[in-house]
């Protein structure tokens, strides 16, 4: 489950398991949130700002995720999904395995409340199993990077990068 509000000013934040910076819940008030409700414990997580966080982290964050998922829509296009899901599925882990995995998760996650412990998240602390792990990280991924499957300005990229690269072939 998860909804949209503004954060609640909570007390200030200190994240003693890594390197961390510091933040305060109420230093992000004027951000947009959106909460989400996992297992028996709710997190926060606030909008990223479009330059600072969400295109800085989009080559790390993407450089995990692009090849699986082209494979999977170029599949479904041709209409060979069935197979291509295992096929993809290994790509990811290939590629989440040349890269520590808890790296991708910590940037993913980095600005990511509980609430139910009045703390940052804690990868190793605030989640049951590795299936809710995995359920936040992929809300807040659609959370911080959902718009560019429908937005107007991933397309327009993508348009004037086409004929580029045919020009080059040729």
């Amino acid at each position: 489950m998860r909804s949209s509000q503004g954060c609640d000013s909570l007390s200030s934040l200190k994240d003693m398991t890594n390197n961390r910076e510091t933040i305060s819940m109420t230093q992000l008030s004027n951000r947009k949130t959106e909460t989400f409700s996992i297992g028996d414990k709710t997190f926060i997580s606030p909008s990223w700002p479009p330059l600072s966080k969400a295109a800085k982290n989009l080559p790390i964050i993407g450089k995990s995720f692009a090849v699986p998922i082209s494979f999977l829509m170029s599949a479904g296009v041709d209409g060979d999904l069935g197979s291509a899901i295992p096929q993809a599925l290994f790509m990811l882990f290939e590629q989440l395995e040349e890269e520590d995995i808890s790296k991708l998760f910590n940037i993913v996650l980095e600005d990511v409340w509980c609430k139910t412990t009045d703390k940052k998240v804690n990868l190793d602390d605030d989640f049951n199993n590795l299936d809710e792990l995995l359920t936040l990280v992929s809300l807040v991924l659609k959370q911080h990077y959902g718009c560019l499957m429908s937005g107007k300005g991933f397309q327009s990229l993508f348009q004037m990068m086409v004929p580029l690269a045919q020009g080059q072939m040729e």
